[in-house]
């Protein structure tokens, strides 16, 4: 019995390391989650099969089997045994991505035991030896709970069985014959037909198909505990006593077909017809007036108290005129020559006057106070030295009242970034992230953004849109641009992972004032075959030159982690921004991530919040009567599309945004 104890554990060791090995890469913070952990191209019902070793452990005692045959009859009881045995049977899920789903597991689930040998003479036997073989037809409904990325899950539930088998091999050696083993088989006698119970687990799907596959198949191993009542039926006061708990390893195969997708396609035909949204008016640059919201946090640099020398500094004497509304003034946005590198510089410069703006205001309102809470990335005195740093400068250059200053040191932000799970490039990301400065104040209009304006290179409103159906066959897609009345084309692409793409209008009309165009799609499919669709027609018109247009820009900021999302800004959206749209106007609402985690989740996390800021101004204008035309997309970490650079912790927490540019109609 020893060396089968051994076996029992070495196997369930291995068997538990194996799934957590397997479900370890899920720790990870929302910005660098996994592609997967995206549900918009997930099935909800999902079918398959499941296979498994259950791990038995007996307790109790077994002094009888039940039987009349006086030749089984135990004579010194069985106490210990466990055994392997096999699980198998079908799997229905329902699992749409939420925090909660549900599953239904059923079949052949086998709860043998091989019982200890007992040794020594007992009424002239020895070596007596016992193998039951008890079989069930086994329903267990069970709550899926998602921890965190819904890969990873717990699993908790009743469970009901049917008898099937209930067999035992039952051995002896007798004193009298002892080269002659007395052996016999039969059935317990007393064993119940129908046990309930109950079961947890943990689970974690592994996925096999293409992120975007119609047809989606997952394989997820998983480990449960469950526990039953005493397996036999016997009368009050009886000694026997047959309770059972399983451990159980196993592997589940799913298959799901996304809702909405077609399983076939005539891949031979042409392609679908695609929409093209092409600008009325290509603006060379438009006018700002920006609500900016002012980032509350100053970075340091790892190993140093002193402020950066980034941030705006100024002397006592520049001091006494500084004034917050020397901000309000037009610049152009740009970061140099290159189009795809345009960079909004002018809302980096007025943050870098933060400590200046705080102490104007402080110094307009007599009664506010700012509490300054430094963190050095798990050093609280690190950080407590970089917030007395901030106090000094404001209390030296702008004469504020020190006992107007609060400071405190803590090892780490509020708002952390990071899960601690980063890796790589992205640790380094975000550690720099965790060395701050966070300022609070009182009265909350202290906290209010900054009115300035600027000039902005290229508009968002100035792309031409093309978006094609979703299809479960196509590979790729591209798209090619002909001029009319030449032969000088222009393919883009080819795109995958998306059914939508926007191109640079300005890039395309060049000094023209005037173009037309026939643009013409292009699928592959998996199938190796390309379609192309019919060509469709769109005209490109330069703005006149010197004519100025002048759009409002709103924008929200997200921290690093999922805490705050678009509806804790609806108060600002519905009071704010819907009330400063006209009727008539266009909105461009567009969203963007920093670079830290999965391209494929960063697209998909700036999309969706930027479709639900679209639906609550939707929402408002509705009811205000107004019609507008919308333009929603979401960049992701896209770089060429990106407000800021990724270098500093600054340029990362903007990027975290939806900004929404509301431009008049013409």
């Amino acid at each position: 019995m020893k060396k089968s104890g051994s076996i029992l554990r070495a196997v369930l060791t291995a068997s538990l390391l194996a799934l957590i090995a397997t479900a370890s890469p899920v720790a990870r913070a929302q910005e660098t989650a996994d592609r997967w952990a995206h549900w918009d191209h997930w099935s909800g019902w999902w079918y398959g099969l499941y296979g498994g070793v259950n791990i038995n452990l007996f307790s109790g005692a077994l002094h009888s089997l039940g039987t009349a045959d006086t030749s089984v009859a135990v004579t010194t009881g069985f106490d210990a045994g466990n055994g392997l045995a096999l699980a198998l049977g079908g799997i229905i899920e329902y699992n749409n991505g939420k925090l909660l789903g549900g599953n239904v597991m059923f079949g052949y689930d086998s709860r043998g035991v091989i019982f200890d040998t007992k040794n020594g003479s007992t009424s002239g036997r020895t070596a007596e030896k016992l193998t039951a073989r008890v079989g069930y037809f086994t329903i267990e409904p069970n709550l899926r709970i998602n921890l965190g990325l819904q890969l990873l899950h717990f699993t908790v539930g009743p469970s009901f069985r049917l008898l099937l088998s209930k067999g035992y091999d039952y051995s002896y050696n007798d004193d009298a014959n002892p080269t002659t083993p007395v052996t016999s088989k039969g059935d317990f006698a007393n064993i119940r037909s129908f046990v309930t119970g109950a079961q947890a687990g943990l689970g974690y799907d592994i996925p096999l198909h293409d992120y975007h596959a119609a047809s989606q198949v997952i394989i997820t191993p998983f480990a449960q505990f469950h526990i039953s009542q005493d397996l036999l039926d016997v009368p009050a006061g009886n000694s026997n006593k047959y309770g059972l708990n399983t451990i159980r390893i196993g592997v589940q195969a799913k298959y799901g077909v996304e809702a909405g997708r077609p399983i076939v396609e005539d891949t031979n035909g042409p392609a679908p017809e695609f929409a093209l949204r092409a600008p009325n008016v290509v603006t060379e640059s438009r006018k700002l007036n920006e609500t900016f919201p002012l980032r509350n946090y100053i970075f340091f640099d790892a190993g140093s108290t002193e402020i950066p020398s980034r941030y705006k500094t100024i002397s006592t004497a520049d001091a006494a005129t500084f004034r917050e509304d020397q901000l309000i003034r037009p610049t152009v946005e740009t970061g140099g020559t290159d189009a795809t590198q345009v960079r909004s510089r002018r809302q980096m410069e007025v943050y870098y006057q933060v400590m200046n703006i705080f102490a104007d205001r402080l110094r307009k309102n007599p009664s506010a106070t700012i509490k300054l809470t430094g963190s050095a990335n798990g050093d609280a005195a690190t950080g407590k030295k970089m917030a007395d740093k901030v106090r000094d400068y404001l209390v030296s250059t702008f004469g504020i009242d020190a006992a107007r200053i609060k400071t405190d040191g803590r090892a780490m932000p509020g708002h952390k970034s990071g899960s601690g799970n980063a890796q790589g490039e992205d640790k380094k990301l975000v550690d720099a992230e965790n060395y701050r400065v966070e300022i609070e104040g009182t009265p909350a209009d202290i906290m209010q953004p900054v009115n300035i304006s600027s000039v902005q290179d290229e508009p968002i409103d100035n792309d031409i849109v093309i978006t094609v159906p979703t299809r479960s066959d196509m590979i790729s897609w591209s798209v090619d641009v002909t001029e009319r009345g030449t032969a000088n084309t222009q393919t883009f692409g080819p795109y995958s992972g998306t059914n939508t793409a926007r191109l640079n209008s300005k890039q395309l009309l060049g000094s023209r004032s005037d173009a037309r165009y026939d643009a013409k799609v292009t699928i592959l499919g998996r199938d190796g075959k390309s379609t192309s669709s019919a060509s469709r027609e769109f005209r490109l018109v330069h703005g006149d030159e010197g004519e100025t247009q002048v759009a409002n820009r709103y924008s929200i900021l997200f921290e690093f982690d999922d805490s705050k999302t678009v509806q804790t800004y609806e108060t600002f959206l519905t009071q704010t921004v819907a009330p400063a749209i006209p009727n008539g106007a266009s909105v461009i609402i567009h969203g963007h991530t920093d670079v830290t985690g999965e391209p494929e989740y960063n697209t998909k996390l700036s999309q969706g919040r930027s479709e639900e800021a679209q639906r609550i101004l939707t929402r408002e204008l509705t009811k205000a009567g107004k019609n507008v035309t919308f333009d929603t997309y979401g960049f992701g970490e896209d770089e060429r599309r990106s407000p800021f650079n990724n270098t500093l912790p600054e340029q990362r927490f903007y990027n975290r945004t939806v900004v929404i540019e509301v431009v008049p109609g013409r």
